[in-house]
């Protein structure tokens, strides 16, 4: 060996004379030179490095000397023990020592173990084994008798294994160690060294126990956990397990934030630990029902992160099962559903809105091929989905511009993604339609496969739609009431009417409360239709010719044109309160309302919109803080007055029933014959607290209040009681006239009450006169008109009453029986002069007596007119006194006195 060694690899404890005999260079020795205690882990060094030289010390095999030389036939071995398989190995081992320590039926028995065991000597020496034990390393049994553990194992173990055995503390405790050992037949396991201390017996006694199988499982189930646990971490989910506590053993990275905490803060922790006490609760429900009844658990529900936040979850809970099928816990994965929920209203909000749009929508492909249309466009075109879908759109353009309105739709399109414009389309049934279409490209990415959205608007409709405009610009949308835009325009329109006619108007602001708590109690919709309702009731009360308006969200105004006077008003305001007070039933729903009104009149209370308005709301307000009436007139005399008028409507009602009321009688005068033709009936109201009431005080009120009918028809059953009795004493009265009213004519059953009362007192029709007022003539209702005909059948006669303020009388004389003229007030105090008074009295005597009708008048005053009739000689005599109504036994007297010629 006169040339150097590159690498020489020693087994062995004479590592000096190794370096001595081979010439290795000195500048690498620490590289070229490898230095080894025992052959354990051989092959292992000589296929990790290139050796030139293998020296080995050690005892050695033959089948892994032949093998060597065999797989490395360029490396030069050397062995130097001579010592033979089976020889002793050491001097100081003998067999009487062996014998000794352990005895032949132990060592018998030894092989009868599975488990590799061997017998070690206090200096380290094996002095028994087995089988079993000796077998790994490839030799007998007796061949390792006399070795030491240290030159069987690897280096790395054989270090660990030294620094324990010259560890005197630790010699009475058991030594555990793991190591790698290759088999002599090649094959690589791992062991689990166990030793221990026999101090009986003065030695050490070890078993290996084969763990490779057992750590290869463990690795596999290391390498399933990291993959499970990289994979649960990258899922966007919420992933989590329970044992059977319901308490948490493990969770992913998401929920980890869904918590606000480590995972390690998170194990053995309940729901409520972490939750708020209903979360907490409702996931513990959940985790009872998967593990009590080994169930599967799926919903969608909310929760709420730490952050506060509120998502919407589907949560999917399974039992954990063992082999034997006994669950030991749950997992659960939770996905965030809050988008895909969101998107999913999207769409279904986007398809209600598509199926149920009033304009035609139509999707097409690239091409123009319709493929989805709505039922507006299917109803529009006249055709049905199957003879719509799949047809080019082009087919349905007229021919006219088709090619010209195709080639606008590219390029608007090219240029801005959307195109608008009129077109004319032809339907099904072969009119041409009119519509305004817009286009809009849908691109769905880089696949150039877009689509186009047209949308077609009827503009036949656009006047149903600017009408519909006009009307929402005028009323409330919820009541369809008058806006208070509109009830500024009418009312301006109103105050000027009633400035040309010299008539009043009446303005109430009304204020009805209560509505509010309808809608905390039963939500917004109901507080609608109550408002609804109120409308409605509000339209009812009013005439056709009033305006209503909704003027705020719980005030309205109503408007009366040509107000006779403030109690008319003040009627319809109580109307009103008595509507919207106290506990109202609207659609099923009782209502506590409380109502103010507030009332102006126009011109008294204001000229102009505004101030007539204000003024009304004025009184609306003290309306509500006093409460002694349920309206107030902004003038406080009003107020005063209306208030008695409704004690007196509520005395007027007790009178008729307690017989207050009785019929007085006035002479009627023939201004031509100068003497008494008939008796004219007139009411009179005994007031037990003011004394005979004159109808002026009454007689409107009654009408207003809904008496007016019943007492009229009992006055005229007295008046035909007294007819009678006079006929029977022989008194000539000519006539009883008697007022009837509107009221009165408007009743369908007038006719059957007058028969009842003349069959029931034995009047007779001929006795009778009505005083009609001259402008029923005219009414258009039908049932005054049938009235008017019918009594005149009967054989009643009838005197027009204000002769001369109308001409409609003249258009009814052939078919009715009118007996007489009673010249208006207004017309005998109106004649302008004594030249134009003169020419309009003669006019009114010519025509009654071209006609056969009487003119009379209720009496005969000292006026100035006097001369002029008696100067035409129409009428004999004058100075007439006047007489006053008087009651029955009066009248009669007055009749016996003034006998008829």
């Amino acid at each position: 060996m006169s040339s150097q060694v590159s690498k020489v690899l020693y087994i062995g404890n004479n590592v000096q004379l190794v370096k001595a005999l081979l010439p290795i260079n000195a500048a690498s020795n620490a590289s070229n030179l490898t230095h080894c205690h025992c052959v354990n882990g051989l092959e292992e060094m000589l296929q990790a490095q290139h050796f030139d030289y293998f020296i080995c010390e050690e005892p050695i095999s033959e089948v892994l000397k032949e093998r060597l030389t065999q797989q490395y036939p360029t490396l030069n071995c050397t062995y130097l023990s001579s010592e033979k398989e089976g020889s002793d190995k050491s001097e100081c081992i003998t067999e009487s020592k062996v014998k000794d320590c352990i005895s032949d039926e132990i060592k018998s028995t030894l092989n009868c173990i599975s488990i590799p065991i061997y017998y070690k000597s206090n200096d380290g020496l094996i002095i028994a084994c087995n089988s079993y034990f000796s077998n790994i390393f490839g030799y007998s049994p007796d061949a390792l008798v006399g070795k030491t553990l240290a030159s069987l194992l690897p280096n790395e173990a054989t270090s660990e294994l030294l620094a324990t055995n010259n560890d005197s503390v630790e010699l009475t405790q058991p030594l555990m160690l793991e190591c790698n050992i290759k088999e002599c037949c090649g094959g690589k396991r791992e062991f689990l060294l166990r030793e221990e201390v026999d101090v009986g017996c003065n030695m050490r006694v070890g078993m290996l126990f084969d763990i490779s199988e057992m750590n290869s499982v463990k690795a596999a189930i290391e390498k399933e956990r990291v993959m499970l646990r990289a994979t649960t971490d990258l899922s966007e989910d919420l992933i989590f397990f329970k044992d059977l506590d319901s308490r948490f053993i493990g969770c992913n990275k998401q929920f980890e934030k869904f918590v606000g905490c480590s995972e390690a803060e998170i194990i053995g922790k309940s729901d409520d630990e972490l939750f708020e006490i209903n979360q907490a609760r409702m996931c513990q429900a959940q985790d009872v029902q998967v593990m009590s009844n080994n169930e599967s658990y799926a919903n969608n529900e909310y929760l709420t992160y730490n952050n506060g936040e509120k998502h919407f979850i589907f949560m999917q809970k399974v039992p954990l099962r063992d082999k034997d099928g006994e669950v030991q816990g749950l997992f659960a994965i939770g996905r965030d559903i809050t988008e895909q929920s969101i998107i999913e209203k999207q769409l279904r909000l986007a398809n209600v809105v598509f199926e149920n749009s009033r304009d035609g929508i139509l999707v097409t492909d690239n091409t123009g091929v319709v493929i989805t249309a709505n039922d507006a466009c299917f109803s529009v075109s006249g055709y049905s989905k199957e003879e719509l879908i799949n047809v080019n759109i082009t087919s349905f353009a007229d021919g006219f511009d088709s090619c010209t309105l195709f080639d606008d739709i590219e390029v608007g399109i090219a240029k801005e993604g959307k195109w608008q414009g009129n077109v004319r389309f032809y339907t099904k049934m072969g009119y041409l339609g009119y519509f305004w279409l817009e286009v809009n490209e849908v691109k769905h990415g880089s696949d150039n496969m877009n689509n186009r959205v047209f949308v077609f608007t009827d503009l036949t409709q656009n006047k149903d739609y600017e009408a519909k405009i006009q009307y929402l610009s005028k009323h409330d949308s919820l009541t369809g009431l008058n806006n208070r835009i509109a009830l500024f325009t009418h009312l301006e329109k109103a105050i000027a009417r009633a400035n040309h006619k010299q008539t009043a108007i009446g303005v109430l602001h009304i204020e009805i409360k209560g509505i509010k708590a309808v809608n905390e109690r039963y939500g917004h919709n109901k507080g609608d239709v109550i408002f609804r309702g109120i409308a409605k009731r509000l339209k009812e009360l009013a005439s056709d010719k009033d305006i209503i308006a909704r003027i705020s969200d719980d005030q309205f105004a109503l408007v009366i044109e040509e107000l006779e006077n403030e109690q008319v008003v003040a009627l319809i305001a109580r109307q009103i309160a008595q509507q919207f007070s106290g506990t109202v039933t609207m659609e099923g729903i009782a209502v506590n309302l409380v109502t103010s009104i507030g009332i102006s009149i126009c011109p008294d209370d204001g000229a102009d919109v505004d101030s007539v308005l204000s003024n009304a709301e004025n009184a609306m307000y003290r309306s509500k803080n006093d409460k002694s009436s349920a309206y107030h007139f902004y003038t406080n005399e009003l107020t005063i007055n209306s208030t008695n008028q409704l004690a007196l409507e509520n005395e007027l009602k007790v009178a008729l029933n307690e017989n207050q009321f009785d019929v007085y009688y006035q002479p009627q005068y023939d201004l031509n014959k100068r003497q008494i033709v008939a008796v004219e009936s007139v009411l009179r109201w005994h007031h037990p607290e003011h004394g005979t009431l004159l109808p002026e005080r009454f007689l409107m009120l009654a009408e207003q209040s809904g008496v007016m009918v019943e007492l009229s028809m009992k006055m005229f059953t007295k008046a035909a009681h007294q007819a009678v009795k006079w006929h029977n004493a022989g008194i000539n009265f000519g006539r009883v006239a008697f007022s009837i009213s509107k009221a009165e004519l408007s009743q369908l059953s007038l006719i059957a009450s007058i028969q009842k009362i003349f069959l029931d007192t034995g009047a007779r029709a001929s006795w009778f006169e009505l005083a009609i007022d001259e402008s029923l003539f005219s009414n258009d209702l039908y049932t005054i008109q049938e009235n008017l005909l019918n009594l005149s059948r009967l054989g009643i006669s009838f005197t027009v009453d204000g002769f001369g303020a109308e001409r409609s009388v003249l258009y009814s004389i052939d078919k009715l029986n009118i007996d007489k003229f009673k010249i208006s007030k207004h017309f005998i105090q109106g004649v302008p002069g004594y030249l134009a008074g003169e020419a309009m009295l003669k006019s009114v005597f010519v025509l009654a007596n071209s006609l056969g009708i009487d003119v009379v008048g209720d009496t005969i005053d000292n006026d100035p007119r006097e001369q002029l009739i008696n100067d035409h000689q129409f009428i004999a005599g004058k100075n007439q006194p006047t007489k006053e109504a008087m009651s029955s036994s009066e009248a009669t007297f007055y009749l016996r006195c003034h006998k008829r010629k």
